[in-house]
């Protein structure tokens, strides 16, 4: 059984302020009505935010950012980061980003950055309309991936350490930590049974589930690709904004010395995948549209043996043509 505490509000700045010291800590703070995942400093660390949702930044734009030198040494800051307030689906994307960026080929800017930081994760209370965590798998509040997990219960935390790392941040704290007792288990059951039923409710008109691979695959060939591509405008955004993909491109740039830049590339781009004589797999956009869903529910299960969606509903939010993948999967259902 994993420990677990409660800690209370008057305690925790404490610890706040001793990882402060020790790490780039960076959480949730609300600007112009979003979450972004903002550097913590002693002026900002009261208005975090813990128990929304999930920030619009997904964990990818930290470690592979949208443009990097690849080229030379590895660089890290001069303290590790401390991720606090990741939710379930970006704890989920990262295990899909640990084997596309490890493994055999690793990419060791990736894994200095994965091995050097922490993750103290938060549970999700509050979740938007557009998330469908459950409808693939998934529930808003972290069950493993994290080192600390933080659920906000009254004025303080229970919190659950999910690693060794995890229960050396507490370590100097044992003041602060106090048993959970029953009243606040049975208070962080129904918070969390409470998050669950509302994302259940957002989506409870859409019949698909994390095996729609088979149902996508099945219509491959369907004119339903290109009917409901029609409103995609080819912007890229659900693919920036989604926490799983990550295909690049790699572009060698000569200035006063060679410099290979990476940057984030996107299958809706009508030159994804074009080589170099100017051809390309996929020329139409309904087979680009096409190629996104069934990475995320065919191809990415078959690589890596994990689902491309974590249902966060960043690419629905984030979508030009008000394109929802919920009613396209519902559809093909």
């Amino acid at each position: 059984m994993a420990e677990k505490y409660y800690i209370g509000k008057a305690h925790w700045k404490s610890i706040l302020n001793t990882w402060m010291e020790k790490y780039n800590v960076i959480a949730p703070q609300k600007e112009h009505g979003s979450l972004y995942m903002v550097p913590v400093t002693a002026e900002n660390s009261q208005t975090i935010v813990y128990d929304e949702v999930r920030a619009v930044e997904p964990m990818k734009h930290f470690f592979i950012p949208p443009l990097t030198d690849v080229t030379g040494a590895v660089k890290t800051g001069d303290k590790p980061w401390l991720f606090l307030g990741v939710k379930a689906c970006g704890i989920t994307a990262l295990t899909v980003l640990d084997q596309a960026f490890g493994g055999d080929f690793t990419d060791p800017r990736y894994e200095k950055l994965r091995e050097e930081s922490l993750i103290v994760s938060t549970d999700c209370a509050h979740p938007l309309e557009t998330c469908f965590c459950t409808k693939v798998g998934g529930n808003p509040y972290p069950v493993k991936g994290f080192d600390l997990n933080l659920s906000k219960v009254w004025d303080g935390f229970v919190v659950e350490v999910g690693s060794l790392r995890g229960k050396e941040l507490l370590e100097g704290h044992d003041r602060s930590l106090k048993e959970v007792v029953k009243e606040e288990a049975e208070a962080l059951s129904k918070i969390r049974a409470r998050a669950v039923r509302e994302v259940e409710d957002f989506n409870r008109n859409f019949g698909f589930s994390a095996e729609s691979g088979t149902a996508l695959f099945k219509h491959y060939s369907s004119d339903f690709w290109k009917k409901d591509s029609e409103n995609c405008v080819e912007c890229g955004a659900c693919t920036h904004v989604c926490p799983t993909c990550h295909c690049y491109f790699l572009d060698d740039v000569t200035k006063k010395e060679f410099v290979k830049l990476r940057g984030w590339d996107s299958c809706q781009y009508s030159g994804y995948a074009m080589t170099a004589g100017g051809g390309t797999p996929r020329p139409k956009l309904a087979e680009r549209f096409r190629n996104r869903y069934l990475c995320k529910f065919r191809y990415l299960p078959a690589n890596y043996d994990a689902l491309g969606c974590t249902g966060c509903g960043r690419c629905i939010a984030a979508c030009q043509g008000r394109i929802d993948m919920r009613e396209t999967l519902h559809d093909l259902k």
